[in-house]
C-alpha cells in the first residue's frame, strides 16, 4: 500500500480503512516521523526530508488545510462517508487521483460506493487478504494481482497453520433444561444442529476441554524457543466470555476478556496488557478481527459456532501474523485453531484449507504449505486431565 501509489498515482491518494484499528496501523506505516514508517523501515526512499506527507481524518484535530499540503490521507469510512457526511462533501471530485481500499471486501458496501462516486476519475485499487463476503456479493473490480496463503506460508510470510479439534469420547450438557449425555457418534450426527451447537458452546464442560487443549498448545509453543507466545478466544456473548475467562484463569492463566460494549480506556488497557505480555490469554466477542496485529498470538480458541467462512478467516488470521520473517520452519512461526467437534467449525476449516490449496497448488519448488488437522481424542476425560498434561509441560 504504501509503495504502490508510485509511478501510477498523479495526485493525492486516498486511504480508506474499515476501523480505527486499522487506521491506526496504516497511519503508524505511512508517517514519516513514525518508528514503524514503512518507507524508512524498508529503504524504500534515500530521504523522507520533502515527505511523502500523511494527513489523518481522526475528528476534530483534522482539518481541510492538512489534506490539501499531504500526499496521503488516511481515513476510517464512518468519518468519511457517516450519514453526518462532514468530510465527503468538502473535496472536489478531483481532489484524489487514487483511492486505496483496504480491506477491499468491503468495497461493495453503499459507504464506499458512496465515495467512489464522489471521485469518479480517481484510480481505486483495492486490497484484501479475504475475497469473498459472508452475504455472498462478488467484489467490486478486476483482479490484478493475487498472492496466496499457500505462497505465503511456504516463503514464511505468514504462520504454518494448524487446526485441533477436541473430540471427547462422550460429552454432557443441559440445553433448554434437557439434560443429555452423548457418545461421539452421537456428536457427529447431532452437530448440523443449531440447537446442539449452542449447546456444546455453552457447556462448562466443552469450554473446559477448549481451555485445556488451547493450553496444551500454547505452552509447547513456549517450551520450544521461550517466547510468550498468547491466546485469542472467540466466545458467543460478554457473559460467555466471562464464563470462558475464569475456565482459564482457573487454569493457571491470566486472561480478560474485550468488547464492544466496554469502555474505550479498558479496552486500551487490555490492548496494552496483551501487547506488552503482561496477560496470557484475551476473550473477545467481535473484536480484535480485521487489522489486529499481535504475531505472538498464536493460538485461536474457538468457542463459538461460526456460521460463514469470511468471519472464521478473520478470526484464524489473528494467529497467522509470522514472528521471525522469511523463515518458514522457525518453530515460532506455527499457528494453532482449536475448536471443539460438536461446534462443526471443522467444516469452515476444510472450506479454508481447500481454497489455500486451490489459490496456489504448488509453489515453485513443489512443496506445499502445512495445514494439520488434528483430532484430539479424549476417552472417558477426568476433570483435570488436560490440565495436568500442561502443568507437566510448564515443569519440563
Amino acid at each position: 500500500m504504501a509503495t504502490l501509489p508510485f509511478g501510477i498515482a498523479n495526485g493525492r491518494v486516498l486511504v480508506i480503512t474499515p476501523n480505527l484499528t486499522i487506521r491506526k496501523v496504516v497511519c503508524e506505516a505511512l508517517d514519516i516521523a513514525s518508528p514503524k514508517c514503512f518507507w524508512n523501515k524498508a529503504r524504500v526512499l534515500d530521504s523522507v526530508t520533502g515527505g511523502p506527507f500523511t494527513a489523518v481524518l481522526d475528528g476534530p484535530t483534522a482539518n481541510i488545510h492538512d489534506c490539501t499540503e499531504s500526499h496521503f490521507v488516511v481515513t476510517n469510512i464512518q468519518q468519511l462517508a457517516s450519514s453526518a457526511d462532514r468530510w465527503l462533501p468538502q473535496f472536489p471530485p478531483g481532489f484524489f487521483d487514487m483511492i486505496l481500499v483496504d480491506e477491499g471486501h468491503h468495497n461493495v458496501a453503499d459507504s464506499w460506493l458512496k465515495v467512489f462516486e464522489r471521485f469518479p476519475e480517481a484510480k481505486v485499487v483495492s486490497l484484501t487478504a479475504t475475497p469473498f463476503r459472508g452475504d455472498g456479493q462478488p467484489l467490486r473490480g478486476t483482479i490484478v494481482y493475487r498472492y496466496s496463503y499457500a505462497k505465503a506460508m511456504i516463503n514464511g510470510y505468514i504462520k504454518q497453520i494448524h487446526s485441533v479439534n477436541v473430540a471427547p469420547s462422550e460429552i454432557y450438557f443441559t440445553y433448554r433444561n434437557d439434560t443429555s449425555r452423548h457418545t461421539l457418534e452421537e456428536v457427529m450426527e447431532l452437530r448440523e444442529e443449531a440447537w446442539f451447537r449452542k449447546g456444546v458452546a455453552l457447556s462448562p464442560e466443552c469450554n473446559k476441554h477448549i481451555a485445556e487443549a488451547s493450553i496444551l498448545r500454547c505452552l509447547a509453543l513456549r517450551k520450544k524457543t521461550g517466547l510468550k507466545h498468547q491466546i485469542i478466544a472467540a466466545a458467543c456473548s460478554v457473559d460467555h466470555a466471562r464464563q470462558v475467562r475464569t475456565i482459564y484463569e482457573q487454569l493457571g492463566m491470566e486472561t480478560r476478556e474485550i468488547y464492544s460494549e466496554m469502555d474505550a480506556d479498558k479496552q486500551e488497557k487490555v490492548i496494552a496488557e496483551l501487547m506488552d505480555g503482561r496477560i496470557d490469554c484475551v476473550v473477545q466477542v467481535q473484536m480484535l478481527g480485521e487489522g489486529f496485529d499481535h504475531p505472538q498470538l498464536s493460538v485461536a480458541a474457538v468457542f463459538r459456532p461460526f456460521r460463514s467462512l469470511s468471519p472464521y478467516v478473520q478470526f484464524v488470521g489473528r494467529v497467522m501474523r509470522v514472528i521471525h520473517q522469511d523463515d518458514p520452519d522457525h518453530p515460532d512461526n506455527h499457528g494453532y485453531v482449536v475448536s471443539h467437534i460438536g461446534l462443526n467449525n471443522d467444516a469452515n476449516w476444510r472450506d479454508l484449507e481447500m481454497w489455500i490449496l486451490m489459490t496456489r497448488r504448488f509453489s515453485e519448488n513443489g512443496s506445499q504449505p502445512r495445514l494439520t488437522p488434528i483430532l484430539l481424542m479424549l476417552g472417558p476425560v477426568a476433570p483435570g486431565d488436560l490440565t495436568r498434561a500442561c502443568l507437566s509441560i510448564m515443569r519440563s
